[in-house]
């Protein structure tokens, strides 16, 4: 576990589940979804390849946010290349280990193409190999050895199948050294019956790691990875690309091999032992920068504060609100605090730091499932989604009014990352709990993890306006949120999903066809339990392999608090009865269906369950029939064509039930910046993070988002962006 109850933080067990020297489990790549880059973790860089060239600062982004508002809308990135845009940014891949554990691909095996470089290139540069615009082919991901296709002196044996017809099996292949053949990376071992269709590559005697030597008696050993997929199209789409493709932004890849007709004769090499080589160790770059890998206790934030108060005071050019404690919020000066943002200023720095550090004072102080009280003549308002769509999130509250003892607001997860004002939604609604601390209320999303937060631009967005410090408390800040609000005992509000499968096995065949499920739960998790589950805790790339089991054990408290803690961070709803595997990841979480509901609410003496998670198109629906989800970032990362909602709650006396008020709203106009604006920030100021891979060939399409939070196919987000990356 990475992070253990408070008081007993070990940093070898950390160490020893982060970094299993023989489990290329222990790796991070996230590929994210607006890269034109293949971005690799800080710990998989050989030692020496690092660069000093880029010109991106925080200071000049500073200079540069202070132009942000409508009537300049611009903000230039320096050095950022003509030809760069969201769609051609790079995408950052981000592994957290302890020290030297991580690992890279050996670099003796390296093109000189293939080195670190720290600029950003256009995208006819770079070669997308794992790109969200299109379906054929998913190309490395975590895990995936290196090989080399048309090394003869490592071939064991060749085994000859004829695949009748398409899907055979085979889910993924991944390409060789730069980028050339393919190995079966994963496919159905077993067949789950007589004649199943996805069980005839295994049938055939094709088995994971097989390299494909020829098709219909034509050597594609030396082929790019891309043209081979192109010829068999036989694997399992990536729906990360259907997504975006049903909001209308996929870009096309030109083709240059027709797919071939099945049945197909296909030649496989079984490689011997070692040939495909793992990964091997490298070392951080002295000095460099890391995320801090361990939690703050009390002498920590009190040692913190005093190194904050030592800060300089904002220089007399500085024009904005001053932040100095609580008490000293108003009305009046969070109306002034909301418009000197809009019109691109930041508090300061120093005061931007107090505001963390009091907000952490405070949610410490909150439980796990936090109680609400909803009265006659309140209303109580739950947002779901945000995203750092600051334009958006101020004409929401131009909609509600700012929050008070009468209007209590609910955040349900998911405030920054995506949009690139995640500074200043954040900074608004802590201000906002600061100045009403028992009427704002927060339930962590799956974006207020250390995790995520490095790959989809809030981290970059940090050290872009203030500096990579603020970024490790605003990560501390996260780790006290509570997870779910229970409203008068009757609505509970999580930011994903309901516990899952008790045992927790995973089914190997198991697919995504709503009859394939395993069943709902003999006994239903407890509000009781879910009280005692201990939140103070990250989310390690292992906590999701962990989260499941071969066969049915017993478990250990710490082990069902960190599954509870994905299903409430990453669940999603589902069509079908009973657990189904999630597309987020590709292990670990769980998609329930409206009988699991069902059971939930009635054991749990609930009338509703309300979370987010999803883009809706209205920006809410009702999934299940006591199941509401609500979104409240409308036409998301500039292209979903969605409204956002907010969900307004009142009750009429004790007893009576609690009505629900969706409201839907169009999207705001924003300065003309593009969603993740600032994860370039980490890409060209701390390099050690992320290596990018050349492109031999040119792509002239932008590359599309396609992003997992997406619904209309039961919604993956990325977070099988990270196994096989995804989120």
């Amino acid at each position: 576990k990475f992070f253990l109850p408070r008081g007993s933080f070990r940093p070898a067990e950390m160490a020893r589940l982060w970094c299993q020297g023989k489990e290329l489990g222990s790796l991070l790549l996230l590929l994210c979804a607006c890269g034109s880059f293949l971005c690799f973790p800080a710990f998989l860089l050989p030692s020496g390849q690092t660069s000093t060239s880029g010109s991106l600062r925080a200071s000049a982004i500073d200079e540069q946010h202070q132009a942000a508002h409508l009537s300049d809308p611009v903000i230039s990135m320096g050095a950022k290349s003509s030809g760069s845009s969201y769609g051609a940014g790079s995408a950052l891949a981000v592994g957290l280990a302890a020290g030297a554990v991580a690992a890279a691909r050996a670099a003796a095996r390296r093109k000189p193409e293939q080195q670190l470089m720290r600029t950003v290139r256009r995208a006819e540069e770079v070669r997308q190999l794992r790109p969200r615009d299109r379906s054929d082919g998913h190309g490395w991901i975590k895990e995936d050895p290196t090989f080399v296709a048309t090394d003869e002196s490592a071939v064991i044996s060749t085994t000859t199948v004829e695949l009748k017809k398409r899907p055979s099996g085979i889910k993924r292949y991944t390409h060789g050294e730069g980028g050339k053949g393919a190995m079966v990376a994963v496919m159905t071992e077993k067949s789950r019956y007589p004649g199943d269709p996805l069980g005839q590559a295994a049938v055939a005697g094709v088995k994971k790691g097989f390299v494909v030597k020829s098709v219909n008696g034509v050597d594609v050993r030396s082929w790019d990875f891309e043209d081979i997929m192109d010829l068999l199209e036989d694997f399992v789409p990536d729906p990360d690309a259907q997504s975006a493709a049903a909001f209308g932004t996929g870009a096309k890849r030109v083709r240059t091999k027709e797919k071939v007709d099945f049945p197909v004769t296909i030649e496989y090499m079984e490689m011997k032992e070692g040939a495909a080589q793992p990964t091997t160790a490298a070392n951080v770059p002295a000095g460099a920068w890391m995320p801090r890998l361990s939690g703050w206790d009390d002498n920590d934030l009190a040692q913190e504060r005093q190194r904050v108060m030592a800060m300089p005071e904002p220089p007399a050019s500085y024009n904005g609100p001053r932040y100095a404690q609580a008490s000293s919020i108003t009305p009046a000066w969070l109306q002034q605090f909301l418009e000197y943002q809009r019109g691109g200023g930041l508090l300061y720095k120093k005061d931007a730091y107090l505001v963390v550090l009091d907000i952490i004072a405070l949610l410490k102080k909150e439980s796990t499932l936090h109680e609400i009280t909803l009265n006659p003549g309140q209303t109580l308002t739950v947002f779901g989604d945000i995203h750092g769509q600051y334009f958006d999130f101020i004409n929401m509250i131009g909609m509600t009014g700012l929050p008070s003892p009468q209007k209590p607001f609910l955040f349900n997860g998911d405030f920054v990352d995506r949009g690139s004002w995640s500074i200043e939604v954040i900074m608004s609604i802590y201000l906002f709990k600061l100045a009403n601390p028992q009427h704002v209320f927060f339930n962590r999303g799956n974006h207020e993890m250390l995790e995520t937060n490095l790959i989809y631009g809030f981290a970059g967005e940090c050290g872009a306006k203030y500096d990579m410090e603020i970024f490790n408390l605003f990560s501390e800040s996260f780790r006290n949120l509570p997870l779910l609000h229970l409203i008068n005992k009757e609505v509970l509000v999580v930011h994903a999903g309901l516990p899952g499968p008790v045992p927790r096995v995973w089914l190997p065949g198991q697919t995504h066809d709503p009859e394939d499920a395993v069943p709902v739960n003999v006994q239903c998790r407890t509000l009781d339990e879910i009280r005692m589950v201990d939140r103070y805790t990250e989310l390690t790339p292992n906590s999701f392999k962990g989260a499941v089991d071969d066969a049915a054990r017993q478990e250990e408290k710490w082990e069902t608090d960190q599954r509870m803690i994905i299903d409430f961070l990453w669940a999603d709803p589902r069509g079908g009865s009973g657990y189904g595997p999630s597309y987020r990841k590709s292990k670990g979480i769980f998609m329930f269906g409206p009988d699991v509901t069902q059971q939930f609410v009635r054991e749990n003496n609930l009338k509703l369950v309300i979370r987010s998670h999803e883009v809706k198109s209205n920006g809410y629906k009702y999934d299940h029939d006591q199941l509401l989800s609500v979104f409240s970032a409308p036409n998301y990362l500039d292209t979903g064509g969605n409204l956002g909602a907010f969900l307004e709650l009142t009750t009429t006396g004790p007893g009576a039930p609690i009505s629900v008020n969706p409201r839907s709203f169009e999207k705001s106009p924003h300065p003309d910046l593009a969603p993740m604006h600032y994860q370039e920030f980490i890409s060209q100021n701390h390099p050690h993070l992320t290596r990018q891979m050349v492109k031999k060939q040119a792509d002239t399409n932008p590359d599309a988002f396609g992003d997992s939070d997406f619904a209309g196919y039961q919604g993956p987000d990325e977070w099988e962006e990270v196994d096989p990356v995804n989120a």
